[in-house]
């Protein structure tokens, strides 16, 4: 085999990532037309699931939409174990990944680790309002995306699904990391509920710099008032609201749509 060629370049980044996680291979992912390695097993089997690989695809759609600016900036408030970090570490110049499970964490590390991603910068605490330590879990095993800082509503608050975090503030965040707000092409955050605790704190930040803001609304931890709350402070910074559809395409929606509608993944501009 041509070691030069794609195949080849393929099988050696395998066996070199083989001997470095101690005998694991990595497996190969692909979205669209982008492809990453994943090497960590957890995340191999919630690959290979059929029902996660119909996975959100309007997800890596618009992460895709919004990369034009080939010095941009991906945030991603909630990365979890890495499905759409390193889908957008080939896309953006700069990756920010925010992410306090420490399961997750040490996951998104192995995956990050048969990759090429010098771009992406992890941050192990939790996007809030104050910063200092809080409560986060509560929804079973830790790692498996479900963690949230509205452990009081969840089914299992008890000490053994739950772990302290340390949270930061998005104008801590920006500071520490010198980013240019003007490059940010694309903030996510889809972080279990917690979305009514950080969208009123960001709400400065946003209408200063007005970032495309991709929300994940969980109306499972949520009450309809709290989700009208969420959808009147970002009404108020942006002018328009889209939803993505498999097709690559979008669609403009008002607020009466989204909740008439149910709607749960929603892109500000």
């Amino acid at each position: 085999i041509n070691i030069n060629s794609k195949l080849g370049k393929n099988i050696l980044k395998n066996y070199i990532f083989r001997l470095r996680e101690g005998g694991s291979e990595s497996k190969v992912i692909k979205k669209n037309d982008i492809e990453f390695n994943i090497i960590d097993e957890f995340s191999k089997k919630w690959y290979t699931d059929d029902r996660v690989k119909r996975w959100e695809p309007n997800t890596f759609n618009i992460i895709s939409y919004y990369s034009n600016n080939k010095d941009g900036i991906y945030i991603d408030i909630g990365a979890w174990i890495g499905v759409t970090v390193l889908y957008a570490a080939s896309l953006y110049k700069k990756v920010i990944a925010i992410e306090p499970d420490p399961v997750a964490i040490e996951r998104l590390k192995k995956n990050m680790s048969a990759n090429k991603c010098d771009n992406i910068i992890v941050v192990e605490k939790g996007l809030s309002d104050t910063e200092g330590k809080k409560t986060f879990g509560g929804n079973g095993l830790m790692g498996n995306s479900m963690s949230t800082l509205l452990v009081e509503r969840t089914k299992s608050p008890s000490e053994k699904n739950t772990t302290t975090i340390d949270t930061i503030t998005i104008n801590t965040l920006i500071n520490q990391l010198k980013i240019n707000p003007s490059l940010i092409s694309l903030i996510k955050m889809d972080i279990e509920g917690g979305e009514i605790i950080l969208v009123p704190a960001i709400k400065k930040f946003l209408k200063d710099y007005k970032p495309v803001f991709y929300i994940s609304l969980h109306r499972n931890c949520l009450n309809n008032n709290e989700i009208e709350k969420i959808l009147d402070d970002l009404f108020n910074i942006y002018n328009k609201c889209y939803i993505h559809t498999r097709l690559t395409t979008r669609k403009e929606v008002t607020k009466e749509m989204i909740q008439k509608k149910k709607y749960s993944t929603i892109v500000f501009e």
